[in-house]
């Protein structure tokens, strides 16, 4: 605490990433909200990034580093979770960048409204241009409740703003279960960990707050996970829906976003599926098939709207090898 300002942790893991590295420290820097601890997590980069990290050290007494070998995002981002002292933390990709009053704004509403989740808009930024992201649906000025949470961010077509990870603060509480042990990102997915820990975050929140406006910019970097080729990385983001959605039902939560998972899982395993048929991989064609049927219902109720993604569906359903 500074002059009863809460601290805010600020989670960064870095890898290989020296191009932007410095667009995305200075936008966390000069940030005008001061009181910061700036936890930069290097995972083993061979690019300079590194010695990037060390250099931002020197110059910023706020920053804590630690460096390790090689051993993928959600290790990195448990390292950080561990170095943690703030009231509030968050996280930044280490590509991206933020508008320099995010945490100002977002840290208001957290004090002012004592609530466990404050959550913005981003941009999606290319190298071209940025596209604002928006909601189509009304999203409440007041503060809501876990299940209204949970719908904005798994209601995607409708609340695109609630989408991810990084464009919100957290209480320090959250993080931990009902145990009082560290709710860690999985470490044996590839990609999707950050799925998982969303969910986690949620469900453990009694309240939280919109602010109606974009401050994260989201790069599209093109050889990013999420556009990975690698049948067995986007194998591991069908699977971290089924741990969300086991998550739920063995916890007996009733909620109404348990349909809205099951589409995004459908979802999911359709394009991965898309993409086991161009590679003539029969084994993951079939597993994603199995996904998609288990969960055809559910995808094409809550479709109802986009007659071509059920027909698209469909068509993906039936390829064969």
């Amino acid at each position: 605490m500074e002059n009863n300002i809460p601290l805010l942790s600020i989670i960064i893991p870095v890898y290989n990433t020296a191009s932007t590295l410095r667009r995305c420290f200075e936008s966390v820097c000069k940030q005008t909200y001061k009181n910061l601890e700036i936890i930069l997590i290097d995972d083993g980069s061979t690019d300079g990034a590194d010695k990037i990290v060390d250099q931002y050290a020197k110059k910023d007494v706020r920053i804590k580093t630690v460096h390790q070998q090689n051993a993928g995002e959600s290790v990195a981002r448990n390292i950080g979770l561990r170095q943690v002292t703030g009231e509030y933390f968050t996280f930044v990709d280490c590509d991206d960048w933020l508008e320099l009053d995010m945490y100002e704004k977002m840290m208001l509403v957290a004090v002012q409204d004592d609530v466990d989740i404050v959550a913005c808009s981003w941009y999606k930024d290319y190298d071209e241009n940025s596209e604002e992201i928006t909601n189509k649906g009304k999203v409440t000025t007041e503060i809501f409740n876990r299940e209204q949470l949970l719908m904005y961010i798994y209601q995607r077509d409708q609340y695109r703003g609630f989408t991810y990870m990084w464009n919100k603060i957290y209480r320090r509480s959250l993080m931990y279960d009902e145990k009082g042990e560290i709710i860690d990102f999985p470490e044996n997915l590839a990609i999707g960990g950050d799925v998982v820990y969303l969910a986690r975050m949620a469900l453990n929140a009694c309240s939280a707050k919109y602010i109606n406006r974009a401050y994260y910019h989201y790069y599209q970097r093109m050889d990013s996970g999420c556009h990975s080729n690698n049948l067995k990385k986007r194998l591991d983001w069908i699977q971290s829906y089924c741990i969300v959605i086991s998550y739920i039902k063995e916890h007996n939560i009733e909620t109404a976003a348990v349909p809205w998972l099951e589409r995004f899982l459908a979802y999911h395993a359709s394009n991965v599926a898309e993409l086991a048929f161009k590679q003539n991989d029969q084994e993951v064609l079939e597993k994603c098939h199995h996904y998609m049927r288990k969960y055809q219902s559910v995808y094409e109720q809550t479709n109802q709207e986009y007659p071509e993604r059920i027909e698209r569906f469909r068509i993906i359903l039936g390829y064969m090898l």
